[in-house]
């Protein structure tokens, strides 16, 4: 037998409100209710949304949601945890400009032997059209609807839209699903917190231990802890100094070039942060804990003096330190205005990515990361004014993104990248493309630690 919620939706603040009953797994997500609730009442999902006890204690939302109280991604909140015998109601709020408040009220706790995931039920009214100002701007469309003078021509806007406009018939037709949706609530990858419930297969410890001493990017923040000891001077800004820059290239063996000439030009590199590797392994030895900045020097904390001891837990402590510092956030800028904006963006799907690498458990192709994170670009950012060849230029960026995080990962240990090609452009620069990406043992192991970030 399987279980299923029954439901009513009803729109709160409203004379003669409009409702929608439906039922729905009881295993479904808050992120399923979500999905119903706009289907049911026919709302676009175009705004962010919040589900709230009725005491107004929040309990879920979209994912990267910028708000000063983030709340737990909808995805990851099952509908069975929030609603028992202490809480029969919830509050969900769809557009916080327009505030469309709704109750949703368990009636009952069915059985059935029918599997499906959610069956409409009955509902009564239109709910307000979408963007129209919040209550008040709905009781003025009402008000046009039934007559009233429309100086400001809202009857064209409303279309076929009235208040009493509801097909129960066709509603059920579409909103009717033996499966749940797939489809995240946006492009880009869910929270990790998901993988509490996956089994990971377990490797020896031995095995893992002797994988992270071979951790290339490990070997290089033991160096530079070394190097920094008991104290190395850094500039007025908090960096690196040139001197420091050029003894550390060799010693790290980084890629790093200094006063690069192309053609007749030479270009005299100005700052340490125009050193990526060596600038990356200061910010990520730091945000590791492995050294300290006190009185404009740098030197090595407690813990980077015992690097080595135990490689695995340095790992683990390394990758936690990744996904705080953002492989991208240091990284030398792109010089547009949603620079800032656009590192935040795709560097907060890292611990999302490496999670969905583990979930299919097989090799993705790289283009697929990079397809579904331009798509949460897309969904993220206005590019409407840009031309084509501006938009072709915003997506290479992204790609070269998406493969530098892959390769951070990859020498990390956590991924393996192969099947890479390498080629040669026009102006002498080299230029990748295709290539898969799968979690190594070492990705596996940190999946108590992706499942547990917020």
């Amino acid at each position: 037998m399987r279980r299923y919620y029954d439901l009513t939706v009803t729109l709160d603040h409203v004379d003669t409100p409009p409702w929608r009953r439906f039922l729905i797994d009881a295993e479904a997500t808050l992120a399923h209710l979500h999905r119903a609730i706009q289907d049911a009442c026919g709302w676009e999902d175009r705004h962010l949304f919040e589900f709230s006890a009725t005491s107004g204690v929040p309990l879920a939302g979209l994912p990267g949601d910028e708000s000063d109280a983030p709340v737990r991604d909808a995805s990851t909140v099952w509908l069975s945890t929030v609603l028992g015998a202490d809480l029969t109601e919830l509050h969900y709020v769809y557009d916080f400009g327009d505030h469309w408040r709704h109750t949703v009220r368990r009636e009952a706790l069915v059985e059935s032997d029918e599997v499906y995931h959610r069956r409409l039920v009955g509902g009564a009214l239109a709910f307000p059209p979408e963007d129209c100002g919040g209550v008040s701007g709905y009781e003025e469309c009402v008000a046009v609807v039934r007559g009233k003078d429309d100086d400001e021509n809202v009857r064209t806007w409303l279309g076929s839209w009235t208040p009493e406009r509801f097909d129960l018939d066709a509603t059920r037709q579409a909103f009717d699903a033996d499966r749940a949706p797939t489809a995240f609530l946006l492009p880009g990858f869910p929270h990790p917190s998901h993988l509490g419930g996956l089994e990971v297969p377990a490797a020896a410890q031995p095995a893992l231990s002797a994988a992270a001493e071979g951790v290339e990017l490990l070997d290089r923040l033991r160096v530079f802890t070394g190097w920094a000891g008991g104290g190395r001077k850094l500039t007025a800004t908090g960096n690196l100094t040139m001197a420091a820059g050029r003894e550390l290239i060799g010693l790290l063996g980084t890629d790093d070039r200094l006063d690069e000439q192309i053609g007749d030009r030479v270009f005299k590199t100005k700052s340490t942060v125009e050193l990526p590797g060596v600038d990356f392994t200061f910010r990520l030895a730091r945000q590791a804990g492995f050294v300290k900045v006190r009185k404009g020097a740098v030197s090595a904390t407690k813990h980077g003096t015992q690097l080595g001891r135990d490689p695995l837990a340095d790992w683990r402590t390394t990758l936690r330190g990744l996904l705080d510092l953002g492989v991208l956030q240091h990284r030398y800028a792109h010089a547009t205005w949603m620079d800032p904006y656009w590192k935040e963006l795709v560097d907060g799907e890292v611990p999302g990515l490496v999670a969905h690498l583990l979930v299919v458990g097989q090799p993705v192709p790289l283009v697929d990361l990079q397809e579904r994170l331009w798509q949460l670009v897309e969904a993220s950012f206005v590019l409407d004014d840009l031309d084509e060849e501006q938009l072709l230029q915003h997506r290479r960026v992204l790609d070269s993104d998406v493969r530098r995080i892959c390769q951070v990962l990859a020498d990390l240990g956590a991924v393996e990248v192969t099947g890479v090609e390498t080629t040669t452009d026009a102006y002498g620069l080299t230029v990748q493309r295709g290539g898969e990406v799968a979690v190594t043992p070492l990705g596996a192991a940190a999946a108590p630690d992706l499942a547990a970030r917020r």
